[in-house]
């Protein structure tokens, strides 16, 4: 029944779809089309977004677990686990683990092993946020994303949140808690398809939010996140830069959301395409 649910969502919204500018807040529609060719983009492709959004589903019976290294510049493995499992375990039940620490902090996985000598060790996020507290103490819900990444920490310890699983954390939130979201743009850029992707309204508490911005001069576009002190946070995630390259990035994002995969943060070019 979720799943059937699930899907009438994804239909409704797709036959809902229309232009509009300005802020945008789960479930609600505004009414300016910007009449640009890729802002039209993304009414055409609303299939194929929806087809994403549909195997988004199809995984949400379980979660899932992700392990990269340098920044998610390598993928060494993704597995499906059953929900409920805490990190650790999810983790263990992935991939070859070493543990350290009365087993409660991840020496190595598939033999890569972290280093205080050499300032590189493995941290994780669930979708997308980086908590303060144990991998054991976190429990994997429906849907939920694990990543795990080994990377060097001498400059940057703390990545609290990124944007390589979304549309995490606008579907399921972190430990459970779900927030609403609205979206932010400037009038006369199409930005309600996010709807697409982001899931469906609801949630509680302030909400998270998708922040489009035109920058005056600038080349490209780039996706980045920021939350406040407290692993429960909103969230905003902000995509700014030439009008051309946000208007694409943004079709960009409602066809394929996975075209941000694994990336900290994530570059676009004039038409879209993920160049960094």
């Amino acid at each position: 029944m979720r799943r059937l649910a699930l899907a009438a969502l994804v239909l409704a919204l797709a036959l809902a779809l229309s232009g509009c500018g300005g802020s945008t807040a789960a479930g609600e529609s505004g009414s300016e089309d910007g009449g640009n060719a890729a802002t039209a983009s993304i009414g055409v492709d609303t299939a194929r977004s929806s087809t994403a959004v549909m195997d988004a589903v199809s995984e949400a019976e379980g979660a899932r677990v992700w392990v990269t290294r340098d920044r998610g510049a390598e993928v060494i493995l993704t597995a499906d686990v059953p929900a409920g499992l805490t990190v650790l375990r999810a983790l263990d039940r992935a991939a070859e683990i070493e543990t350290r620490y009365g087993g409660r902090f991840v020496q190595s996985i598939e033999g890569i092993e972290g280093s205080l000598s050499g300032r590189q060790d493995w941290f994780f996020f669930v979708n997308g946020i980086e908590p303060d507290v144990g991998a054991a103490e976190i429990a994997l819900g429906p849907g939920d994303v694990a990543w795990w990444d080994f990377r060097p920490w001498a400059e940057t310890m703390r990545e609290p949140v990124v944007v390589g699983a979304f549309p995490e954390p606008f579907l399921h939130g972190f430990a459970g808690k779900r927030r609403p979201w609205v979206v932010e743009a400037p009038a006369g850029i199409e930005a309600s398809a996010l709807e697409l992707v982001l899931g469906p309204p609801g949630g509680a508490g302030e909400p998270n939010r998708f922040v489009v911005a035109l920058s005056a001069g600038a080349a490209g576009a780039t996706l980045t996140a920021t939350r406040g002190e407290a692993n429960d946070s909103p969230v905003e995630f902000r995509l700014e830069g030439s009008e051309p390259a946000v208007r694409a990035a943004l079709a960009a994002l409602v066809v394929d959301p996975a075209i941000v995969r694994h990336r900290y943060t994530a570059e676009f070019d004039e038409r879209g395409n993920v160049v960094g």
